[in-house]
């Protein structure tokens, strides 16, 4: 990794573990090794890298911006609905703590590499519906949606603690999105910061009830 990325992250990221996070967990080990050489290259790091047929991985400056929305802290209890390949579920488990993460994968080829990607972490990986939360985990401080929401996460809103945050792209317009950062209280506290593009979120919630 060349201090060029380096010091390109810290013009956009204020959350110092983000960065130790960052500079501890090596992308490459995530991508398919036809991918590896686009890991940390300036070239690429707005651009969504296409994994397999039916998923990219979100731009690593885009996805670094939305974990530092999320405010993670050690200890915080976390749903991640789409683990992808995994490596944005490291950075967070290398700074609240592997125990306290809870990732689910709707896409089963997906999840797959995800088991193997995160061999290391003892994170909570789960292949299901990520649209309706997990209750079996819950209730969390943070959450964060990989996946564009059809409107409010209702039922993810629910399984949070008050003061919980979660960060997720809601389809707002007919055809646009918008990255919103929702905290819970008696009003929930919602702040839309910029238009994104992501694939819709599959499941009950989401756009289809199938996989």
């Amino acid at each position: 990794m060349s201090q060029e990325i380096v010091n390109y992250i810290r013009t956009f990221i204020t959350s110092e573990e983000l960065i130790e996070a960052f500079l501890k967990v090596d992308r490459r080990k995530f991508l398919p090794e036809n991918l590896r050489d686009k890991a940390y290259s300036l070239e690429y790091i707005d651009e969504p890298l296409q994994i397999t047929k039916n998923y990219t991985t979100t731009a690593l400056s885009l996805g670094l911006k939305m974990l530092d929305l999320l405010e993670l802290k050690k200890g915080d209890k976390v749903l991640e609905v789409g683990t992808g390949i995994g490596y944005y579920t490291a950075l967070i488990a290398e700074i609240v703590g592997a125990e306290n993460v809870y990732t689910l994968e709707f896409d089963e080829e997906m999840y797959n590499i995800a088991k193997n990607t995160l061999k290391e972490y003892n994170v909570h990986l789960i292949f299901g519906d990520g649209s309706v939360g997990y209750e079996e985990g819950k209730p969390y401080d943070k959450a964060i949606i990989w996946a564009a929401s059809p409107t409010f996460p209702f039922a993810i809103y629910t399984q949070m603690k008050d003061k919980g945050i979660i960060i997720v792209p809601i389809t707002d317009k007919k055809d646009r999105q918008g990255l919103y950062k929702i905290v819970k209280g008696p009003s929930p506290i919602i702040t839309r910061y910029f238009d994104v593009i992501f694939s819709p979120l599959k499941g009950l919630c989401g756009y289809w009830s199938e996989p």
